[in-house]
């Protein structure tokens, strides 16, 4: 008779940390990227406006008056002085940092600068510079509102982790008691919703910096804040009973 293959159970998967450099790396490209393309996107939202005329104020008056209206409206919007000066000097140092990382500072510079160029080229691209300078101009300002907004992105940071800790010790209660009290477990609802636990940061982070308006953050990062908690606890409810 001819032997049976023995049965050999497969490898386990390897281990995971929680924490590893590469994921947090990951995290911040993945910071970086939606901060880029937010401030992309809020800078072609721009001059297609001011193209097609969707502002009320001419060339980079919109743009201008979206800058200097946030940035006072953040300072009358806070009741405690100190909680007020904290922000507003986070959102100037943002705007002031992004303006100058980004090179812009150093654009605009050029362009106004009344010495000439080396160079033929290069002076026929500073005067087409200075014939869209509008939209140059509305660049540095959406430059700068981008930075201050995130600021006030930094500082939503503690909402969604005291709401992710919240869930988490809840979520880890009822893991308890469903181990305990024999229930069944999800892995299958627990891998989707691990996978939405990302997007629901990086989001927000989006619509806030592409926004044409003045937005309060709250309308912004509390619905999603609260969002982050319940799926946590859902997540952590749903884990493997015994590891």
């Amino acid at each position: 008779m001819r032997e049976r293959p023995r049965y050999t159970p497969p490898e386990p998967p390897p281990y995971r940390r929680p924490w590893s450099l590469a994921g947090l790396l990951d995290h911040g490209f993945a910071f970086v990227t939606v901060t880029f393309a937010g401030w992309l996107v809020s800078v072609l939202l721009e001059w297609s406006g001011i193209a097609f005329g969707w502002w009320s104020l001419p060339g980079a008056g919109h743009s201008e008056h979206l800058l200097r209206t946030e940035l006072d409206w953040l300072n009358q919007d806070f009741a405690t002085p100190a909680a007020a000066a904290r922000l507003i000097d986070w959102a100037y140092w943002g705007a002031e940092m992004l303006y100058r990382w980004s090179g812009l500072e150093g654009v605009v510079r050029w362009v106004v600068a009344d010495r000439p160029a080396s160079w033929h080229g290069l002076e026929l691209l500073r005067a087409a510079l200075r014939a869209f300078g509008d939209y140059l101009l509305a660049a540095t300002y959406i430059t700068q509102l981008t930075g201050a907004r995130l600021g006030i992105v930094l500082l939503a940071v503690p909402a969604f982790a005291t709401m992710g800790v919240m869930g988490a010790v809840d979520g880890l209660v009822r893991r308890d008691l469903r181990r305990f009290g024999g229930g069944q477990e999800s892995s299958f609802l627990y891998h989707h919703l691990k996978t939405a636990v990302r997007p629901l940061f990086s989001v927000p982070v989006f619509l806030y910096l592409i926004s044409p308006w003045s937005v309060h953050p709250t309308w912004v990062f509390a619905p999603f804040a609260l969002l982050f908690g319940y799926v946590v606890q859902r997540m952590l409810g749903k884990f493997k009973k015994y590891l």
